[in-house]
């Protein structure tokens, strides 16, 4: 099994600590030549994006969907709370993060959002970022004591509100916090720590590049 990721992805990074996590037999490879436009790619995701886990019987994407398939293909050790009404949190906070916090996140990194549109995206983050700490229960892992999907989704996309706020010189993660702290706690995790890492050096070759 392999999956088709970029370092620098909220998306894909999230994938790829449930797969360091649960130790799973799967290789992490970059997109092919021509990506995100060539044939090749599009045949295997119609929607051009990554990540996409390619499995023996086809491809999948979506991060949310591959999270779940991932805790199910390889169960042990689980990232999901025993406790059902903790275990429909953990999928509420993988929710709240991919519908109100990447968005704008994605929009403020978007060079075609105008000034208004800044201004919105900026409003749409800071009430996300208020509404994921409201779910919060501990300043370590998301829920519990250990390590779940939810984190799995959160310590990327913090990661990506920390690096938007940054370029815009924007203080969006107060200081002492319960997020700026979960920031910083969770990469206690030698499994978010080592995907974090990879961002920030994903970051450190792109600004070579560029």
């Amino acid at each position: 099994m392999d999956l088709i990721s970029l370092p620098v992805s909220p998306f894909a990074a999230r994938v790829r600590i449930a797969i360091y996590a649960k130790n799973a037999p799967i290789s992490i490879v970059p997109p092919p030549a021509g990506w995100p436009h060539s044939r090749q790619f599009r045949d295997l995701n119609p929607t051009g994006r990554v990540p996409v886990l390619l499995d023996d019987r086809g491809a999948l994407w979506e991060s949310s969907v591959l999270l779940e398939y991932l805790e199910e293909r390889f169960p042990d050790p689980s990232l999901m709370p025993v406790d059902i009404f903790d275990r429909a949190t953990a999928r509420l906070l993988v929710q709240h993060v991919d519908l109100y916090l990447m968005p704008p996140v994605v929009a403020l990194a978007d060079p075609r959002t105008d000034s208004l549109g800044a201004r919105r995206a900026v409003e749409d983050l800071l009430n996300a970022l208020q509404m994921i700490d409201g779910l919060l229960e501990r300043p370590r892992y998301a829920l519990g004591d250990q390590l779940t999907l939810a984190d799995c989704a959160l310590a990327p996309a913090l990661f990506a509100v920390a690096v938007t706020a940054d370029r815009l010189g924007l203080d969006l993660l107060e200081p002492g916090s319960t997020l700026d702290t979960y920031a910083q706690l969770s990469r206690e995790d030698p499994h978010i720590d080592r995907v974090i890492g990879e961002m920030e050096e994903g970051l450190r070759r792109l600004a070579r590049i560029s």
